[in-house]
């Protein structure tokens, strides 16, 4: 399949996630969430409930635009083995990568699921489950690949693991800001670079 189908493709689908987002917080505010269905979600974006199903678990994970596969399984691996390259700094950038394999929802979207959490607490408990569950699965992989590391880093999982998710919101956020062209893997430079402009150098002795 040549490369501008797939971009196709993959656009397609990102258009009918953002659609599914979109009912799910509509009729939310319309109804109320315990009043909502899976089934309605589907037919206000016209498509079948084994297509809701394709995208998101449930209609809690839809409201924050949360897949059911995370990241890349296949990169991680590799990165726990030690890969692909052995060195961790350039490893954890690929492994921010693998975290980008489903962009995340706009700032906009984000900021209607906050606003439908402040009215639906059961909301806000999802939002710490799938949080906490997507950062254990990335810290486990991390905790993996230092062993067989004997810098400073190893010391820090859980460090690198927040990182990599601020990295890669902030990739997804310029995206974004970009109109959403391309991938947001491609603004994983740029963010690098921002975080590096804010924080600088460690400072020196």
């Amino acid at each position: 399949m040549q490369e501008d189908e797939v971009g196709l493709r993959e656009r397609k689908k990102r258009a009918r996630r953002d659609a599914l987002i979109d009912a799910t917080h509509e009729l939310i505010r319309e109804k109320g969430l315990e009043q909502v269905t899976v089934e309605e979600i589907s037919e206000r974006v016209g498509v079948s409930v084994r297509t809701f199903f394709n995208y998101f678990d449930s209609k809690l994970d839809a409201v924050f635009g949360i897949a059911h596969t995370t990241f890349d399984h296949e990169v991680a691996e590799v990165y726990a083995a030690g890969g692909p390259s052995g060195d961790l700094a350039a490893d954890t950038r690929t492994l921010v990568g693998a975290l980008l394999q489903f962009p995340g929802p706009s700032k906009e979207r984000i900021g209607t699921a906050i606003e439908l959490m402040k009215s639906e607490p059961s909301l806000y408990t999802r939002h710490m489950e799938l949080f906490n569950a997507i950062r254990q699965e990335m810290q486990d992989v991390i905790v993996r690949r230092l062993e067989h590391e004997r810098s400073e880093a190893a010391a820090r999982p859980e460090l690198i693991a927040m990182a990599v998710f601020h990295i890669a919101r902030w990739a997804t956020t310029l995206w974004h800001e970009a109109g959403s062209t391309g991938h947001p893997r491609e603004y994983i430079d740029a963010a690098y670079g921002d975080l590096y402009a804010v924080l600088g150098p460690p400072p020196s002795d």
